[in-house]
């Protein structure tokens, strides 16, 4: 009676056993797309985020560029208005 309860245990041992290691695979395959999500989205977001910072430069560049055309203005102004 003992060795078919040994046989019981030992088949339930190997089907635990079996499960986990389906699991372990599952956990692996799981872990591996979120880390790709995870680099997709570090890569969006750097995108993102150095597009809003060049927009911004360039927006300040084009206001620093107007205010030098209004000061050329004013200077080319004041000389004719000396003649």
């Amino acid at each position: 009676m003992g060795e078919s309860e040994d046989n019981v245990v030992l088949r339930l041992l190997r089907e635990i056993r079996s499960d986990t290691q389906d699991t372990r695979h599952r956990l692996t395959r799981v872990e591996r797309k979120l880390e790709e999500l995870h680099e997709g989205m570090v890569q969006a977001m750097g995108v993102a985020g150095l597009a809003s910072v060049s927009t911004e430069k360039h927006g300040e560049d084009i206001d620093e560029i107007r205010d030098e055309i209004l000061a050329l203005k004013r200077r080319v102004a004041e000389l004719e208005a000396r003649k």
